[in-house]
Parts: structure tokens; C-alpha cells; sequence
């Protein structure tokens, strides 16, 4: 696998704006946007949402994969 198959910090930013999300410019910035929609009324979805990234942890950049693992605990 190269490095560019990764689901990198765009990547992950991307989906949050398909998810219709107003994602921060910056990784560093999701931290406190995904407590507030996993403590929201949608939680639920987003907690499936952001399992089913770690389902594909081994295509994960690792700050990705810290950010997604860091939310969910």
C-alpha cells in the first residue's frame, strides 16, 4: 500500500462535508465538532459513522485514526 492510498486529513474532512458538516480547515479543529455532534441528538449515527471509519483503520493516517479513536472513548 503506498502512503497515498491513506485516508489522509483531507480525506477525513471531505467526508465530514459530505456528511453535510461544516468541517473545520484543519484536522486539529475536529476534535471538539465531533464531541459536540456525538453528545448532539444525531450521537448515535455519528458514533456508527465514525466506527465504520475505524473498520478501515489499516487505510488510516495515523492522526486520523487518533482523532477517530480519541472521540469515540
Amino acid at each position: 500500500m503506498m502512503i497515498s492510498d491513506l485516508i489522509d486529513q483531507q480525506d477525513f474532512l471531505a467526508r465530514l462535508r459530505a456528511w453535510n458538516v461544516s468541517a473545520p480547515a484543519r484536522l486539529a479543529d475536529c476534535e471538539p465538532l465531533l464531541a459536540e455532534l456525538l453528545a448532539g441528538p444525531e450521537g448515535e449515527r455519528w458514533r456508527e459513522r465514525l466506527n465504520a471509519l475505524l473498520a478501515q483503520r489499516a487505510l488510516m493516517h495515523p492522526e486520523v485514526l487518533a482523532l477517530v479513536e480519541k472521540s469515540l472513548q
